[in-house]
């Protein structure tokens, strides 16, 4: 038995099982890639979420990917964004769909794709964003005798930003006032700058945001989702989330998860967990809110 050195295991062009290497980085999430520097920066990102940096990755395959025939242990630069952030589903289908679209177009067409997945994932954000706001609305002007109408939100998502905003300009001709109140979201604490992302917002630590759930006084809670599994076997989203639902579900508080068809999972098992993401059962959620398939419209 041979002994090897990471970097020698990976030096080595003969004499290996085929497609080992490749194996090597799927399990080490892509740690030992050797990536271009805007891409391991990209990498870093803790506090925007899926969609946001889904439109950043292809931005990044588009720009790095370069022609000519990978071997059987090599990665396509969108292949090696995809195991850099598993967990985030949006970001793994889109870089498999550029990878397609790629093989099946050709390297010429690298710009087309690029702006083709962009309007997408754009399309896709805006009937999200669409479906949210419909859903709080109508909880808002069931509530328009009411001084105050409160919606909390947990962690830092682009889509939720869009829907909390509209509400908030929607309400201004209707009598209660739309207040939004961010959980603090640690680890990370993106809550604190989604708060700073929403007109009028405010934060509280995670554990005071829970108490005021207790004691009534969310109207609503309204979380992203970083993955929605097949057949309705769960949501993946930042930690936290679980806890956070399981209070909602005890004080009988609405809570609603948000996700675009981007973050569909087509497997009933969940893709693999970076630390600072977990699976809440659907039945937590009062609602997972996806659009519906063109088809199904």
């Amino acid at each position: 038995m041979k002994f090897l050195t990471i970097s020698d295991f990976l030096g080595m062009s003969d004499q290996c099982v085929p497609s080992l290497k490749r194996a090597f980085h799927h399990a080490t999430s892509g740690r030992y890639l050797d990536l271009p520097q805007e891409i391991r920066e990209w990498e870093e990102d803790r506090v925007n979420g899926a969609a946001y940096l889904a439109r950043k990755a292809v931005d990044l395959a588009a720009a790095h990917t370069q022609s000519g025939e990978l071997s059987e242990d090599e990665l396509s630069i969108a292949q090696s964004i995809a195991i850099l952030r598993p967990s985030m589903v949006p970001i793994v289908n889109a870089m498999n769909e550029f990878d397609r679209r790629i093989k099946h177009e050709g390297y010429g067409q690298i710009e087309q794709v690029k702006d083709e997945l962009l309007k997408s994932l754009t399309d896709e954000g805006n009937r999200c964003v669409e479906l949210g706001y419909e859903l709080v609305m109508n909880m808002y002007k069931a509530k328009a005798s009411s001084t105050e109408f409160v919606i909390g939100t947990f962690s830092r998502s682009s889509t939720l930003k869009s829907i909390l905003q509209r509400i908030i300009e929607s309400s201004d001709d209707v009598s209660a006032k739309v207040r939004v109140v961010c959980s603090q979201s640690t680890p990370g604490d993106e809550g604190i700058l989604m708060a700073t992302d929403i007109t009028g917002a405010s934060y509280l630590s995670d554990e005071e945001f829970q108490q005021q759930v207790i004691d009534g006084k969310m109207d609503v809670v309204i979380v992203g989702a970083d993955c929605v599994l097949s057949e309705g076997n769960g949501v993946v989203n930042k930690v936290g989330s679980k806890v956070l639902a399981s209070v909602c579900k005890q004080a009988g508080v609405p809570i609603i998860s948000s996700a675009d068809r981007w973050k569909l999972w087509s497997d009933i098992y969940c893709p693999p967990l970076e630390d600072i993401f977990e699976l809440i059962p659907s039945e937590l959620f009062d609602h997972v809110l996806v659009p519906k398939d063109e088809e199904e419209r």
